[in-house]
């Protein structure tokens, strides 16, 4: 078996779960896009209204706002013995034995595991509690550290 797959399965023997951004995040989001649509609307009212063209670009500005925000406000984050993943609306997923790079980027609204499977794009995968933070320290030292044993 591989070494690495194996500290990682008994170090996430037990799930590691929690969510996907910090709670200052979630808020500063929800107030962002509550405060651009009240924006828009006083635009809008106070211009006496919108030509069709002017409609449809209001309606993709406001689909780009609010796709996202479900899965920023209820986001979870799990590491296991298999992987990592963040099930829900925009998943993602990443097992163990593919990961090829992985980095902790600790940024203050937001702390990622950055993690590489191949010749992709690396995937983020966000932290929003301590507990995940200790976590991803952890995978992080256990697919990075040099194995113990003869070379």
């Amino acid at each position: 078996m591989n070494p690495r797959a194996d500290a990682l399965a008994k170090a996430f023997a037990t799930p590691v779960e929690g969510p996907a951004y910090r709670p200052f995040t979630r808020i500063a989001a929800v107030v962002l896009v509550a405060g651009l649509f009240g924006w828009g609307g006083y635009l809008v009212l106070g211009s006496g209204g919108l030509e069709a063209g002017h409609w449809v670009a209001v309606g993709v500005m406001a689909a780009a706002l609010l796709w996202p925000l479900p899965s920023l406000l209820m986001g979870r984050t799990v590491l296991d013995a298999e992987g990592i993943r963040q099930p829900g609306w925009m998943s993602r997923e990443a097992r163990w034995a593919d990961v090829h790079r992985v980095r902790f980027l600790r940024l203050p609204l937001a702390p990622r595991l950055m993690i590489s499977t191949g010749f992709r794009r690396p995937t983020m995968f966000f932290s929003g509690d301590a507990r995940l933070d200790a976590a991803f320290e952890q995978a992080v030292y256990l697919l990075t550290d040099p194995l113990p044993g003869p070379r």
